[in-house]
């Protein structure tokens, strides 16, 4: 569905609701579902997964504190520490940031799909109105989580390791999502979340904080993106983005730019007439560069692919210093405009690491 329309996210708005995310920080209470304790709690195993089924310790409600928790672990792992490491003090301001922008987006939801209505008149709502008010409810669940990881990954990603497959190989999954509601939502991500961080076997060190956070909440992205063809009313999700003041930061619909291990680098900004000489080369760079900006983001597709109007590969060939980075870095930076302009996410990907100059001392 074509996004038509941007809505700002202010951060005036944002600051008010940031007691609310830090209150959820500061103590949640989440009952597990049968599904999730289902184990035997007499078994010697002593897995992960047996590990969170025991995390109510055996009663029906359980009680968290994710900031009491980064605290511990505060005094676990540097006890000389004075102040909060940065590592630590990074994740819980990244956490409390993604659950006031959630908190946004689910309020946003609730005006733009009638569901503040539905709430207004719930007692005096038919059996139709009922099935509306909680499917409604579902998703405005489901969106504000997603909005709430997303934003999480944008804050942490930068600054977590390259390389996340030890801990993901440590992490056993999310036992149960709810979205029966935004306070289950919540209570039920955070509740899992803080018990993997109390898992001596899961944090090793204040780095592990960070990287476990990002591992946590891309699974946390994953588990909905596999629910939400189950979702109704959710035409005000995807006509739509939502973009933060002062920032790239946008939510569009269910996009998630996150998604497998593509990651941007940085590149120096250079303008086509900027590079002086070899005429032939800048021609077919701005050519192929035009023909980029064709894609048609609605129809998807790009129809100098379907003329045949792309070569198969353009490589760049010359000793070094012939101009072959400023080129690559023209079209990137063209691109990048066009992007901006569009309010779309921009990606500029690193060569692979097996990529070999044939010219001593050139740039790939």
């Amino acid at each position: 569905m074509e996004h038509n329309s941007t809505f700002p996210i202010k951060q005036s708005e944002l600051d008010m609701l940031r007691d609310e995310a830090s209150s959820y920080l500061k103590s949640i209470q989440w009952e597990q579902g049968q599904r999730a304790r289902n184990k035997d709690k007499n078994a010697k195993d002593e897995s992960i997964l047996l590990y969170l089924s025991r995390a109510n310790n055996g009663s029906s409600v359980s009680i968290t504190s994710v900031s009491k928790t980064i605290l511990a672990l505060k005094k676990r792992l540097l006890p000389d520490s004075i102040a909060i490491p940065i590592y630590l003090n990074q994740t819980l301001f990244a956490v409390q940031e993604g659950l006031a922008l959630g908190i946004w987006i689910k309020d946003n939801y609730y005006d733009a799909s009638g569901l503040s209505t539905l709430i207004e008149n719930k007692s005096a709502l038919d059996t139709a109105g009922k099935r509306e008010y909680e499917s409604k409810m579902h998703t405005a669940t489901a969106f504000m989580l997603f909005a709430t990881a997303y934003n999480i990954l944008y804050n942490l990603k930068p600054h977590a390791s390259d390389d996340l497959s030890v801990m993901k190989q440590k992490f056993a999954g999310i036992p149960e999502v709810s979205l029966l509601s935004p306070l289950k939502g919540i209570a039920c991500s955070l509740f899992y979340y803080d018990k993997y961080l109390g898992h001596p076997d899961i944090i090793k060190s204040d780095k592990d904080v960070i990287n476990f956070t990002v591992v946590y909440f891309e699974a946390l992205i994953d588990e909905i993106q596999l629910r939400k063809s189950t979702l109704e009313y959710t035409e005000t999700i995807e006509d739509r983005t939502y973009k933060l003041e002062n920032s790239d930061f946008a939510v569009s619909g269910w996009n998630n730019v996150f998604s497998g291990t593509a990651k941007s680098i940085e590149f120096n900004k250079v303008q086509f007439e900027q590079i002086v000489g070899n005429k032939d080369a800048k021609h077919f760079a701005r050519r192929l560069t035009e023909r980029l900006l064709s894609y048609d983001f609605l129809a998807k597709k790009n129809p100098f692919q379907e003329l045949g109007g792309f070569m198969p590969v353009f490589m760049g060939y010359g000793i070094p210093g012939t101009g072959k980075s400023m080129l690559i870095a023209a079209i990137a930076t063209r691109l990048k405009e066009h992007c901006d302009r569009l309010e779309i996410p921009f990606l500029f990907h690193p060569m692979p690491d097996t990529l070999i100059s044939t010219f001593q001392g050139g740039s790939a």
